[in-house]
């Protein structure tokens, strides 16, 4: 979580010290860097928390030995998933394979 606080806050760094130029026709127009920076935030921050979320709540179960496990949150968005199913490595029998998530 701290490091996404902290990807967040370089972003909105980043954002201060610029601005937008729009074109619009035959015109320019300078755009203020928290027009762009809080819809951007706004719409960024609600995903992150949810797919956190979701992490944080998913327990798999394994087919040949029925071990309970959460995977980790870098296999979570890396793996195949399909249907309520995840590849994923079992801890305790070492089984690589589609798992049905607990409900």
């Amino acid at each position: 979580m701290k490091k996404v606080l902290f990807l967040l806050l370089a972003v909105f760094m980043v954002f201060t010290l610029c601005s937008c130029k729009v074109n619009w026709f035959t015109e320019t127009i300078e755009v203020p860097w928290y027009y762009v920076a809080v819809p951007i935030i706004l719409i960024v921050v609600p995903i992150t928390v949810l797919a956190y979320a979701t992490i944080l709540r998913a327990t798999y179960i394994c087919p040949d030995c029925k071990t309970e496990f959460k995977p980790k949150w870098n296999h979570f968005f890396v793996c195949f998933h399909m249907m309520g199913e995840r590849v994923a490595k079992c801890p305790k029998c070492g089984r690589k394979g589609f798992c049905e998530k607990k409900k």
